[in-house]
C-alpha cells in the first residue's frame, strides 16, 4: 500500500511538472511574439522567429512525454482523458503562436497595425492566465482561482473577436492594395485563432474541475 501511495505522488509530480513546463514554454513564446509585434521588424527579429520555432518543437516534445506517460502509468492525478486534452490544448496554443509568427515572417510586413499589436498582447495575457490556472491544478482548494483565470481568458477571446472583425472592416475601407489586404487578413486570422485555442484550453480546465 505504501508503495502505491509513493507511485501516485511520484506520478502526480511527473504530470504536473510537465504541464508547468508546457504552459511556461507557451507563455514565453507569446512573450517573444509581442516583442516582434511591439518593436516591428528589426535586426533582432530573425533570431526571435528562430526562438519561437525552437520553442514550438520543445512544446511538441513535452506533449509527447505526457502522452507516453499516460500509456505507461496506471494511477494518474487527473482523469486520463483530461490529461490528454489539456496537453493537447496547450500544444495547440503553442502551434498557433508559431503559425502567427511564421506568417509575419513570411509576409515581411513593414507596418504593424494597432489591432495586430493588440491581438498579440491579448495572446500574452491569455497565456499567462493559462499558466496560472495550470499551476494551481496541483494545489488544493484553488477551484475559484482557476475559474477566475478561465473567465479572464474568455474575456480576452471575446475582445479578440471584436478587434479582428473591426480590423478587417477598417482594412477593406482604407487599404486598396489587395496584396496588403491578404497579408494582414491572414496574420490577423492566425492571431485571432490563437485566442480561440486559448479559450478551448480554458474550457478543458473547467471540465477538469468538474471531473475532479
Amino acid at each position: 500500500m505504501k508503495a502505491l501511495f509513493q507511485d501516485f505522488f511520484t506520478n502526480k509530480a511527473l504530470f504536473f511538472n510537465q504541464f508547468d513546463h508546457a504552459a511556461r514554454n507557451m507563455t514565453d513564446m507569446a512573450g517573444l511574439l509581442t516583442r516582434i509585434t511591439g518593436d516591428g521588424i528589426t535586426a533582432e527579429s530573425g533570431e526571435l522567429f528562430k526562438q519561437i520555432d525552437k520553442m514550438e518543437h520543445t512544446g511538441d516534445g513535452i506533449t509527447h512525454k505526457i502522452y507516453l506517460a499516460l500509456d505507461k502509468i496506471m494511477f494518474t492525478p487527473l482523469n486520463r482523458n483530461d490529461i490528454h486534452s489539456l496537453a493537447g490544448a496547450i500544444d495547440d496554443v503553442a502551434d498557433m503562436i508559431k503559425e502567427a509568427a511564421s506568417r509575419i515572417n513570411l509576409y515581411n510586413i513593414s507596418i504593424f497595425i494597432s489591432p495586430l499589436i493588440e491581438l498579440a498582447l491579448l495572446i500574452k495575457k491569455a497565456c499567462a492566465e493559462i499558466q496560472t490556472a495550470v499551476g494551481l491544478l496541483k494545489v488544493h482548494r484553488q477551484e475559484d482561482a482557476i475559474l477566475i483565470a478561465c473567465r479572464k481568458i474568455k474575456e480576452y477571446e471575446r475582445h479578440a473577436d471584436r478587434l479582428y472583425y473591426n480590423a478587417l472592416a477598417d482594412l477593406f475601407l482604407t487599404d486598396k492594395d489587395p496584396i496588403n489586404l491578404i497579408k494582414y487578413r491572414e496574420i490577423l486570422q492566425s492571431l485571432e485563432s490563437t485566442l480561440n485555442k486559448c479559450k478551448s484550453t480554458a474550457d478543458v480546465l473547467e471540465v477538469i474541475l468538474i471531473n475532479r
